[in-house]
């Protein structure tokens, strides 16, 4: 399995032919450039394609967030007080997810229907994607799109609209097993290095302090 990045078409030009059909899973996000470029280079690309976790549940948690956000000035002055300061509960995992926090976003939910609405969907596809793979996944997902593309939120429609689209790369997501949650974790440390990388005098210097810091060398002698 291989990750793609942001040099994705790049990646496949470089390649050889034989490199190429010894891919046996492509995870990514659901960029249409990096799918494109996928297809074009990628033998049995659908079937190959992986559509990363992290990104569908990043893009179902905005939907969250801005559906909280449009319907916060709304609520009648109290509520909106006591609502204020609130946007992280509707994102809380069950680990972190405490009585009193559960209490807050039961009373939350009560208030603010449209956003409860995304939540309970974003809710139901995590639990779709933690369940045992078979091929009942697929009639998960679809009533899922169908709930979705029923929902009172356009953004959520809009949503489906795009999952829908990528349902074959997410399937082969769940079959496989793969994520680049890694990749993506080294990214972000890369990108928290860059901020500092004024402090390097040349491309090569960087280069190097990526590979000090995240190589995982053997420094023993």
């Amino acid at each position: 399995m291989i990750a793609a990045q942001r040099a994705s078409p790049a990646i496949f030009a470089r390649s050889t032919d034989r490199q190429l059909l010894a891919i046996k899973t492509l995870s990514m996000d659901m960029n249409a450039g990096y799918i494109r470029a996928a297809r074009i280079h990628l033998p049995s690309a659908v079937e190959k394609i992986a559509f990363d976790r992290f990104h569908v549940a990043k893009q179902l948690g905005e939907v969250v967030d801005k559906t909280r956000q449009n319907e916060h000035p709304h609520l009648p002055v109290e509520s909106r007080r006591q609502a204020k300061g609130t946007r992280f509960l509707w994102q809380y995992s069950d680990k972190w997810m405490t009585e009193s926090r559960q209490e807050k976003l039961v009373w939350l939910r009560a208030q603010m229907k449209l956003t409860g609405q995304c939540w309970a969907l974003k809710e139901l596809a995590k639990d779709i994607w933690n369940r045992p793979w078979s091929e009942e996944r697929r009639s998960d997902w679809k009533r899922w799109l169908a709930l979705a593309a029923n929902s009172d939120v356009s953004m959520m429609k809009k949503a489906a609209k795009t999952i829908g689209k990528r349902l074959y790369g997410i399937l082969n997501a769940m079959r496989h097993g793969v994520s680049n949650g890694n990749a993506e974790a080294l990214n972000s440390k890369i990108r928290l290095l860059r901020i500092k990388a004024r402090g390097y005098r040349n491309r090569e210097r960087f280069k190097l302090g990526v590979m000090f810091h995240y190589g995982k060398l053997n420094m023993a002698f």
